[in-house]
């Protein structure tokens, strides 16, 4: 199974994907008006896009081919020299893209020309403090879990190395005149479980998302979550 294989497995057909999935979408929620138009910026396989093009009009834009050649339809999907077809948006998302991003600042800066003057960032970014909980718990590798912790270089499964940053990189990155007006914390304890068995019963499920949705609100529970979700805006 090639590494997007791997990672269309795990977007579609596991609890914790679904799980992922449907906590992002109800955090969205309280982002998005009826009408909206919206621009998904590396869609991947369009599962946010589909699930919102029948209340928003959405586009989206994915530049990988092996991602392209597994997403959904239904909306508007732009790739490659396409970028010059962008109109003008009222949210553009950017989830888990910043972190295989060259110039993340240059990119924020480019796509801010293309928001309404209302307009916002929906950006979903690693956390690193995260990762070195999830080495530790759910790999049992300590020893990874510190290098992480310290700094290492980190890789993605499905798309290799990529560029964790913190909020306050974030700041310095974003075009002026923006700034942060919500965090949540995503997949900050249902990821560490390596209890697959439980993980598929209703019941952990309904409890989990409970659960997460108190997580993500509270800063110190943030500071571990494996994910943030962070929503930009003047």
């Amino acid at each position: 199974m090639s590494a997007i294989e791997a990672y269309h497995d795990y977007v579609y057909h596991t609890p914790w994907g679904a799980l992922f999935y449907q906590l992002l979408w109800e955090q969205l929620d309280e982002i998005l008006r009826p009408g909206m138009r919206v621009l998904d910026f590396g869609s991947g396989f369009g599962k946010t896009a589909k699930h919102y093009t029948d209340e928003y009009d959405v586009t989206a834009y994915e530049p990988s081919a092996g991602m392209l050649s597994q997403a959904e339809i239904g909306f508007k999907q732009l790739t490659g020299p396409d970028f010059n077809q962008l109109g003008e948006y009222d949210v553009i998302l950017l989830h888990n893209v910043l972190e295989y991003v060259q110039d993340p600042a240059a990119l924020l800066a480019t796509l801010s020309t293309h928001l309404t003057p209302h307009g916002q960032f929906s950006i979903v970014k690693h956390n690193a403090l995260g990762h070195a909980f999830a080495s530790a718990v759910l790999f049992d590798d300590p020893a990874r879990a510190l290098r992480e912790y310290q700094g290492a270089a980190m890789a993605s499964q499905s798309f290799g190395a990529m560029q964790i940053y913190d909020q306050t990189q974030l700041a310095k990155w974003l075009p002026q005149g923006f700034r942060v007006k919500k965090v949540w914390g995503l997949r900050t304890l249902f990821g560490l479980s390596a209890n697959n068995e439980i993980k598929a019963t209703s019941t952990w499920q309904q409890d989990m998302a409970a659960l997460e949705r108190v997580l993500a609100l509270d800063p110190q529970a943030q500071a571990v979550a494996f994910f943030h979700h962070v929503n930009v805006s003047r």
